[in-house]
């Protein structure tokens, strides 16, 4: 990986309060050719404990508040923010349209509720199969599908798929690696190549990427820790961008929590 200049460095500073890391990316790759994704730059936001919190009001202006006050009517969240896009170049969407809206209704109580949800029947709407068993009982069927039908829209095994959690707008690379179990048919990317190079994880343990980039799934820089170890990493902050230094803490950690556990032993 690409060693970060002190400017770049200061550039990232002075430019990522008030922004997501996508924003800061592009803001870095632009000003300096780089190519930085917004895992890098979690990465090094983490290493100088950058925060960059963003803020509603400071990324929607008066302005932008007035044009959707203007504009609103008829139009659902992601019109909204494709129409936000389009005018302030905000890289938005209709979930952070929808609690903008939460927050106007809140704080100032401005309401912009459309009432338009796609998605629901109206109320009153009377179902074309009501009274019938499966669709218009066609064949007496007691289902809809037959047993061992698969949806038309089933990816196969194999696909890949990134996956968020709440709060976490990196995300991680899944694999699809069964079918009939929900979420259990996809595991974590990294988790596979590990256990291909090492076998099964032990219980209370987990897989972590030395350098911090959750796109770099050298088998090197993927690192079995436990759940202690992990804690105390990120509380003595030994995770880096650069793996050789980051599996030298990892080292630290084990040190810290056989100690910790051989105290609590004597107790």
């Amino acid at each position: 990986m690409k060693k970060w200049t002190k400017e770049q460095i200061n550039y990232l500073k002075k430019i990522s309060n008030g922004k997501f890391d996508q924003e800061i990316a592009d803001l870095i790759n632009k000003k300096f050719g780089t190519n930085y994704t917004k895992s890098a730059i979690n990465s090094q936001k983490r290493k100088y404990h950058i925060k960059s919190t963003v803020d509603w009001k400071t990324k929607y202006t008066q302005e932008v508040i007035d044009f959707m006050i203007k504009n609103y009517q008829g139009k659902d969240n992601i019109e909204l923010a494709n129409l936000l896009k389009e005018k302030f170049g905000i890289d938005t969407n209709g979930d952070k349209v929808c609690m903008l809206k939460a927050n106007l209704i809140r704080r100032y109580g401005i309401n912009l509720r459309t009432g338009i949800n796609k998605g629901c029947y109206k109320k009153g709407n009377v179902p074309i199969n009501k009274g019938t068993k499966g669709m218009f009982n066609v064949g007496g069927n007691k289902t809809s599908f037959k047993k061992g039908h698969r949806s038309a829209n089933a990816v196969p095994i194999g696909t890949e798929h990134k996956r968020y959690s709440k709060g976490d707008e990196i995300g991680y690379w899944c694999v699809k690696v069964c079918d009939g179990k929900g979420n259990k048919n996809w595991v974590a990317k990294h988790r596979l190549i590990y256990e291909k190079a090492y076998g099964k994880i032990p219980k209370g343990h987990k897989v972590i990427f030395a350098d911090g980039n959750r796109e770099n799934f050298d088998l090197d820089n993927l690192v079995l820790v436990s759940s202690s170890e992990e804690l105390i990493l990120n509380r003595r902050k030994l995770l880096f961008d650069d793996k050789e230094i980051t599996k030298t803490g990892v080292l630290i950690a084990k040190v810290i929590d056989k100690t910790n556990k051989v105290k609590n032993e004597r107790l």
